[in-house]
């Protein structure tokens, strides 16, 4: 008799978050609380706390995304003591998650400063099971919520806890619910929120963890692609990588462009192709070289950018560049093998942008379908706006032509 066994995941090419439900009265789910997790096994497997959280933290944000994890409504992370008086704490999107301050942390003048700097930004906090001592009573007028563990608080107490803690405001989060009845007694008492094995115990979610090599290439973009970051920085970064460099002055030399005299340098390219063009085609060069995908992805992607900075022009947009850069990034979840919501929260581009790249939405979501249709050879999809069928059909054939001279300049 043949018996069927499981794969289990590793560790090292995934990740790994234990999430639990917390419900309000009615028994909505209002938040997730986030554990770590080292594997498909649900426990916590903790050396060092404070590794443990920034384990946590990368995995939700970067790796998964708090909009998969926890949709709409916040997610509770533990901190402690490290991270409180730290400087990562403020990187953290404070309309995203609730700063649950651990039992164990030492309440001295820091964490109190800290924490209510946190506050003051607009953090919510809440105080992780909760057990009343005196040091702790300068956090307690800073916290929104307390949790209160029914493992460690004896029930005849919880009514007392209740009276001591109402005055302040806060609201209160029972946690470790096994029973009915300890559920319809705690909510009799006046508690706000609910969390416990009666409910619902936590689900470990597991997602393919992001190559290196593509963690690398979407730093490179999103540094490229930052409109924060400065012309020197950005000569900087290219100047650093010797391979992309001699692609960039290569490309820029190369027949396309025909110059009357040779670029050497990458502030003569940035100074003759402007700025956004060559973030734009730096870009390009970065995603071509990330990939042992065949080149006509990457025809594909500068096809698209092509046409639908074409359809910008001609409709009179005033930035083309935005639309090219959408037709571009249009193949990153096929170049990463990675969904492109995932690969977007890496990258600082515009709503709008990633609006279009993601549910095509918008203008640029509009150029972009066109552009698939051609593609795709959908004769009735091939629309924008208001331009005559003939005129885009022109376009599409001019940007077919146009990316294929440039993929034969890049080789």
């Amino acid at each position: 008799m043949q018996t069927a066994t499981k794969k289990i995941e590793s560790s090292s090419d995934h990740v790994f978050i234990g999430r639990q439900p917390i419900f309000d009265k009615t028994l909505n789910v209002c938040a997730y609380e986030l554990l770590f997790r080292t594997s498909e096994a649900n426990f916590a497997n903790i050396a060092c706390p404070t590794t443990a959280t920034a384990q946590l933290i990368q995995n939700a944000l970067l790796e998964v995304g708090l909009d998969d994890l926890v949709g709409s409504v916040p997610a509770y992370i533990n901190f402690n003591q490290d991270f409180l008086t730290g400087d990562l704490m403020q990187l953290l999107p404070k309309e995203r998650v609730v700063l649950e301050i651990l039992e164990d942390v030492k309440v001295d003048k820091d964490v109190v400063s800290a924490v209510s700097e946190l506050k003051d930004l607009g953090y919510t906090i809440a105080l992780d099971d909760f057990v009343y001592d005196p040091s702790w009573e300068p956090l307690i007028p800073l916290a929104k919520i307390i949790k209160l563990d029914l493992m460690a608080t004896p029930v005849d107490e919880l009514s007392r806890y209740v009276e001591m803690l109402r005055p302040h405001g806060v609201e209160l989060l029972a946690e470790k619910v096994e029973t009915q009845e300890e559920f319809l007694a705690l909510k009799e008492l006046g508690f706000d929120y609910f969390q416990g094995y009666f409910f619902c115990k936590p689900a470990v979610i597991s997602r393919p963890r992001l190559p290196e090599t593509h963690i690398g290439t979407l730093q490179l973009l999103s540094d490229l692609q930052n409109p924060a970051v400065a012309f020197d920085e950005i000569e900087s970064l290219l100047s650093r990588d010797v391979s992309l460099s001699y692609k960039l002055l290569r490309y820029i030399n190369s027949a396309h462009f025909a110059l009357p005299r040779k670029i050497t340098s990458i502030q003569e390219a940035a100074t003759y192709l402007g700025l956004d063009a060559l973030r734009t085609w730096a870009s390009l060069l970065i995603m071509a070289g990330a990939s042992d995908k065949p080149a006509e992805l990457i025809l594909a992607g500068l096809t698209r950018a092509k046409i639908c900075e074409l359809l910008a022009e001609k409709s009179g947009n005033s930035d083309p560049a935005a639309y090219f850069i959408v037709g571009l990034f249009s193949i990153l979840e096929a170049l990463l093998d990675h969904p492109m919501q995932e690969v977007l929260q890496q990258l600082p581009l515009s709503e709008e942008i990633s609006a279009a790249l993601i549910d095509r939405e918008g203008e640029m979501g509009e150029a972009l379908s066109c552009s698939l249709a051609f593609e795709a050879g959908s004769i009735s999809a091939i629309t924008f706006a208001d331009l005559p069928p003939e005129i885009i059909h022109r376009l599409c054939l001019e940007a077919l032509i146009w990316s294929s001279q440039v993929i034969e300049s890049v080789e």
